[in-house]
């Protein structure tokens, strides 16, 4: 359901409504994790309170300041909101104030060029539509703020380091490098960087050509040397020379053309030089190049990387990645799309299975699983965690992971909370309260996930937790209830937490009702700010949780 169709949208404070579209992606707090492209978040009528901030004289430049500190929060789990929100800020018609200070924005808010493409991509697509005209006959295009913001993003590098960049990543969300400057006419007094452009627009044999006359100039000579050894890298056909090439240059991923991308040589040269991150986003696809036989040396070199403790911290790698990443590779790959089942089940000849998991790979993920506990961020603020531990929560699966249970998207909450915050108390639903356990600070995920489903089960109801804190006059500042799924009819969540916050005298306290198992949500005419809404889990749950925390939106 887009933000336009919630009941009294426009009435709520649009300061309010734009932070929680930075975090959720909707001017509501309500959760969905998953590919937010396909639902169609990315659409202007899906962000109007900057439009309303945009008319009013003394908060027109309230976006870019709210948009900033979303991004140098690091806690925004999809970037792409910032990035949209940005280009609506360029595109609107509204504030010209406000127009300038978000194309003096794309150099920080896009500085990976990942980011930097998307923002061209949005800002042409919202000019293209004209979702934002003020009328018919308002202009659209490449204008001088967007040229201007756009070849300050390319000229503001150095030519070495542009050049790295452009040959890193060619192209992203349908637009080349190529293309957006011969839109944006960037123009240059350095020769370095002219070679660079000219390189970009033409390719590099009529840059090599346009040299033959020009007088030797060692930075050029340096520039043209690094390109060459990515143009022979990427143009090479023998797989043995191409990981030999990767290694001695030190690429990336982002550099290995299609018809290397099967090459077992190339992926044992990459794994050493990648971030976890990306290894484990990748583990599954490593294995079945069957690159993890037992006795491999890259099995060696994955699993010393996985129980690097400061490689772990340096990679800000969260549990909730390595447990998802240990259940999909257990289970041989992800859940299958229904279009991808579709065409296998009426394949006439099935694939072959992927080969089995590793064991000591499988090994090295629990042992990272525990390491990645350690450096988690504490937000000094009082939780009060119940999780629901019925047969429905122990048996269905997770949405958007369903390699995983709800009880065990339940219980990484809980670690998460447990193993980094000193004030956390942890509950499960009985038929009469609630039943708090107590869970060591050491305590592993198994034997979490053990502790909790010894204790007691019953009837849920979500305002039970706070019913409970106000008769015990125990302070929190946050609940957090995890069940399957969310009940409109005997939902009286809020309810009970405002008579928390009246009788405990605690106006702001927060309160988050994750449905891990569904899906499904339901809408309140005026929504509490203070109250989110989570559907299904995935990486990025445990972000959005302390952000809300946080009380950043």
């Amino acid at each position: 359901m887009a933000a336009e169709d919630t009941p009294n949208n426009c009435i709520r404070d649009p300061e309010v409504r734009l932070s929680q579209f930075l975090y959720v992606g909707k001017e509501y707090a309500d959760y969905h994790p998953g590919n937010w492209f396909v639902h169609d978040y990315f659409r202007a009528v899906n962000i109007m309170s900057i439009l309303e901030l945009a008319e009013n004289p003394k908060k027109q430049l309230v976006p870019i300041e709210l948009i900033t500190k979303a991004f140098d929060s690091g806690l925004v789990p999809c970037p792409e909101t910032l990035v949209f929100a940005l280009a609506v800020c360029c595109r609107q018609m509204q504030s010209e104030k406000l127009r300038h200070a978000a194309y003096k924005s794309v150099g920080k808010i896009c500085a990976s060029q990942q980011h930097f493409m998307l923002f061209v991509k949005f800002a042409s697509k919202l000019s293209k539509q004209k979702e934002l005209a003020a009328d018919d006959n308002a202009k659209s295009g490449w204008g001088n703020g967007l040229r201007k913001a756009v070849n300050q993003w390319y000229l503001s590098k150095e030519p070495l380091d542009l050049a790295k960049y452009v040959t890193r990543c060619r192209s992203r969300y349908g637009w080349k490098h190529k293309d957006i400057i011969k839109l944006s006419h960037p123009i240059t007094n350095s020769s370095e960087m002219g070679i660079v452009l000219q390189y970009i627009i033409h390719g590099m044999k009529h840059t090599k050509a346009s040299l033959e006359k020009v007088a030797d100039n060692p930075k050029i000579t340096e520039i043209m040397e690094y390109i060459q050894k990515v143009e022979d890298f990427k143009h090479c056909e023998d797989e043995v020379r191409a990981a030999a090439l990767l290694e001695e240059y030190q690429l990336s991923l982002d550099h290995v053309p299609g018809h290397l991308l099967t090459s077992k040589e190339v992926w044992n040269a990459l794994i050493s030089s990648m971030d976890i991150v990306t290894l484990l986003n990748n583990l599954q696809r490593i294995h079945n190049l069957e690159i993890l036989k037992p006795d491999a040396p890259a099995v060696a070199m994955i699993t010393e990387q996985l129980v690097n403790e400061e490689r772990l911290a340096r990679d800000k790698v969260h549990p909730a990645l390595v447990l998802i990443t240990i259940r999909n590779y257990e289970n041989s790959g992800k859940p299958l799309s229904y279009e991808k089942r579709k065409v296998k089940e009426q394949a006439k000849k099935p694939p072959p299975p992927p080969p089995k998991p590793n064991s000591r790979i499988i090994d090295a993920l629990y042992k990272a699983l525990n390491l990645s506990f350690c450096h988690l961020q504490p937000t000094g603020l009082r939780y009060m965690v119940t999780i629901d531990m019925n047969k429905v929560m122990l048996d269905s699966r997770a949405w958007r992971n369903a390699n995983m249970t709800g009880a065990e998207a339940g219980c990484m909450i809980v670690l998460s909370l447990v193993r980094c915050e000193k004030n956390v108390t942890v509950a499960t639903f009985k038929n009469v309260g609630v039943h708090t356990v107590n869970i060591d600070k050491t305590a592993s995920f198994g034997q979490t996930m053990r502790r909790l489903s010894q204790m007691p089960v019953g009837n849920v109801n979500l305002a039970k937790p706070m019913s409970w804190a106000a008769h015990q006059n125990n302070k929190y500042d946050v609940f957090i209830n995890i069940v399957d799924q969310v009940y409109a009819k005997s939902d009286t969540s809020e309810e009970a937490l405002i008579a928390y916050r009246t009788k405990l005298k605690l106006p702001h306290a927060k309160l988050i009702n994750c449905a891990v198992c569904s899906c499904s949500t339901y809408y309140k005419a005026n929504p509490d700010k203070n109250i989110l809404s989570i559907n299904g889990f995935d990486a990025t749950v445990p972000t959005v949780i302390q952000a809300f925390a946080k009380s950043l939106f």
